[in-house]
């Protein structure tokens, strides 16, 4: 069922620290990749390598999204305090991600 109204907005900083530990993830992930083609210098051994790491963000952008929706659904429950602050980790997360 429906999680009582006074739970959303724990569940969502919890989804929100989730999404913010999986950019991490993937931004570290994105790091290594590219330290390993510098090395290497030739971009052939990467491409296979690059497509999992594409999916993640993927993932990730869609995963962001959807909470979005559900942060914006839920915004008389979270509040004028906690809203603002939300959104602002929301954009930090996708400009983050966009940017790479």
């Amino acid at each position: 069922g429906a999680a009582p109204p006074q739970e959303l907005p724990t569940l969502i900083l919890e989804a929100v620290k989730e999404l913010e530990l999986a950019k991490q993830q993937v931004l570290k992930r994105i790091q290594i990749w590219k330290r390993q083609q510098q090395l290497a210098g030739n971009g052939a051994l990467f491409e296979e390598n690059l497509a999992p790491l594409q999916k993640r963000c993927e993932n990730l952008v869609e995963v962001y999204f959807q909470l979005h929706q559900q942060v914006m659904a839920a915004s008389v429950e979270l509040g004028a305090e906690l809203l603002p602050r939300l959104l602002e980790r929301f954009n930090e997360v996708l400009s983050s991600l966009v940017k790479r």
